[in-house]
């Protein structure tokens, strides 16, 4: 499914020449590459980020379940023990 026209904005970026150099032999799209390999990047930071916003709940959640078990455990169809 292709994606929809996003804006573009040029940058300057310093790569490794050999590295380049093999890009362009075999006509990979270098900027196409980077903004996808930037966008998974982002995506990773904003994930960490989160996690790091919200250490505190996830912990006293986690304790909530190790005394109290997990909700609904008793109509859970699917058990893994």
């Amino acid at each position: 499914m292709p994606q929809p026209a996003q804006e573009k904005q040029r940058t300057n970026v310093t790569l490794t020449a050999g590295t380049l150099e093999k890009a362009r032999k075999f006509g990979l799209n270098v900027s196409a590459i980077s903004d996808a390999a930037l966008a998974r990047a982002v995506a990773e930071a904003e994930s960490r980020a989160w996690a790091d916003r919200n250490a505190a709940a996830i912990a006293e959640r986690r304790r909530w379940i190790e005394t109290h078990g997990a909700p609904l455990a008793d109509v859970q169809v699917l058990r893994i023990d």
